[in-house]
């Protein structure tokens, strides 16, 4: 679920109102397993948050961490504690949606045109192949990483592995139908849930958004952006779960997240092969994502 690891952080340093510095890591052209980034977090992943002299990789360490460290009125708890009941609902969630393999729903999108999905930008027209040749490219640069390193290398080699297995599974229709199988599993089981505490809770666990909701939320939010919202949840098939996504677009948090029309052109102009630009200037660069972050 990598993809959507740092939008979480993102949502998580929202919330809880803590000011911060994003630095931008380009994803698609594979930067994370530059040697720089590499120094950073060996095992290429993002996010990573830098506070001052603490270097925390890994988006539960760094949720963790600012749950820690930053709590108060003006820092809201989003994680319950170990001892309560609601820490064990909250967890329910996480696993659950933990588990949706968000990366592979997302290639896979891309190459079966029979689900007629309605994506949403920048997910749409010749960005989508452009996704797939960039998918590519990175798979190369890192089988690349791993040839070059001295050390690390095993942390490299498995996340190679998974990128080949997950390639290979969505090549396959009816293995990927057990993907989008996965995903419908488990929006059912919010849907149950949410009708048996409908109306008394705004969201999952209760009258205040945790981390199960950021990442329920952020899931529903990815699911909208590939255009599965007609296949998974409108039209009155799972009412409960629509209605929860509408309340979450409400959030001043998620209107943070989201990058302006501007900046989407940006992204979707970077990602535009040069046969589709007819003749345009082609210095013009694109927004990558958010990955990596310095606290102020």
């Amino acid at each position: 679920m990598t993809e959507s690891l740092h939008g979480k952080v993102l949502l998580v340093l929202y919330e809880k109102n803590i000011d911060f510095t994003p630095y931008v890591v380009d994803l698609c052209n594979g930067e994370q397993y530059s040697s720089w980034f590499l120094n950073l977090n060996p095992k290429g992943d993002v996010p990573v948050l830098q506070d001052g002299a603490f270097i925390i990789p890994n988006s539960t360490h760094i949720i963790n961490y600012v749950e820690s460290k930053f709590r108060g009125a003006n820092h809201p708890v989003l994680k319950p504690e170990q001892s309560s009941s609601q820490y064990d609902q909250v967890m329910v969630y996480e696993n659950a949606v933990g588990r949706v393999p968000v990366g592979a729903l997302s290639l896979g999108s891309f190459v079966h045109d029979d689900l007629k999905l309605v994506p949403k930008a920048p997910f749409i027209g010749p960005v989508r192949q452009s996704c797939l040749k960039n998918n590519d490219k990175v798979l190369d640069l890192l089988r690349r990483s791993v040839d070059e390193l001295e050390s690390n290398k095993s942390a490299l080699k498995q996340k190679l592995d998974i990128q080949i297995r997950r390639k290979d599974l969505v090549s396959c229709r009816d293995d990927f139908q057990r993907v989008l199988d996965a995903v419908r599993h488990v929006l059912l089981y919010v849907e149950q849930e949410l009708s048996k505490k409908a109306p008394r809770n705004e969201w999952l666990t209760g009258d205040e958004v945790t981390l199960a909701d950021i990442s329920f939320g952020l899931l529903l939010h990815r699911l909208y952006q590939l255009g599965f919202e007609n296949y998974y949840w409108s039209f009155g098939k799972l009412p409960q779960v629509e209605g929860y996504f509408l309340r979450f677009k409400q959030r001043q948090s998620y209107h943070k997240l989201q990058p302006s029309n501007f900046e989407i052109l940006k992204e979707m102009w970077a990602k535009t092969p040069g046969n589709y630009k007819l003749g345009a200037g082609a210095g013009f660069l694109g927004m990558a994502m958010f990955a990596a972050f310095a606290h102020k």
